[in-house]
């Protein structure tokens, strides 16, 4: 199995940068590192792609890759691709080492809405890297990290700089997941219950793993958690999804 970077966040968010500076300066030299765009989002003609269509997608094996970095589509649920993901990755070759999820500070300030649909990226993510910072206020940074910090969330918060490299690009690939969700990784069911020898159940419990929360359906099928749509948004934004 080969690491895979994914990359999260909506497009003309940055993502495009992090994903060249991680190729370019998150390995050692020598390394072949493969970036797949998803079609619809793709160069015409471009060969490292990955497709997300229907619930489902198609991702190339990494051949004599040493490791991938996937950019998902920037106007598309991030909860669906990475559902759709989590399907494929146990037998497309790869295995998930990090997610990133890049946000674009002036356009969340803009529209709140932004960040309601970021926060299941930040979900997912081991990192979240704010591109534009500078042109907001800190006031509202603060406002945008405090629900993050109050609810623990393990993920690094990190700046993208004005030339859109990082301080330290190796720090984003590297260590242990970092990220609250545990779908892409290999835990065992008891693993997660939050048993000691003061803390264990009166009554018998099921051993099988819940379905992430942002998963997780109803009798109907239908999501318990909605993610928002901002379509409009990006519409308006002049960002097509």
């Amino acid at each position: 199995m080969k690491p895979l970077i994914v990359i999260l966040g909506l497009r003309g968010s940055g993502r495009l940068a992090v994903a060249r500076e991680l190729a370019e300066n998150g390995w050692s030299e020598g390394k072949v590192i493969r970036t797949f765009r998803e079609s619809r989002e793709a160069e015409t003609g471009a060969v490292d792609t990955w497709t997300f269509a229907a619930q489902a997608t198609t991702l190339p094996s990494p051949g004599e890759a040493d490791a991938g970095i996937l950019i998902t589509h920037g106007g598309s649920s991030a909860v669906d691709q990475m559902e759709a993901l989590h399907r494929i990755l146990p037998t497309a070759g790869w295995q998930v080492q990090r997610i990133v999820t890049v946000v674009d500070c002036p356009l969340t300030q803009r529209h709140p809405d932004v960040a309601k649909w970021l926060e299941p990226c930040v979900h997912f993510s081991d990192v979240v890297a704010l591109n534009r910072r500078w042109e907001v206020p800190g006031q509202w940074v603060n406002e945008f990290l405090e629900p993050y910090a109050g609810d623990f969330y393990p993920c690094l918060f990190v700046n993208l700089l004005k030339n859109g490299t990082l301080s330290n690009p190796a720090m984003l690939i590297e260590g242990e997941p970092l990220r609250r969700s545990h779908i892409f990784d290999d835990i065992d069911a008891v693993d997660e219950m939050e048993f000691d020898e003061d803390n264990l159940p009166d009554e018998p419990f099921d051993l099988v793993r819940q379905p992430d929360k942002y998963f997780a359906r109803d009798d109907l099928g239908r999501r318990v958690i909605l993610v928002t749509d901002i379509s409009e948004i990006l519409r308006l934004e002049q960002r097509p999804g």
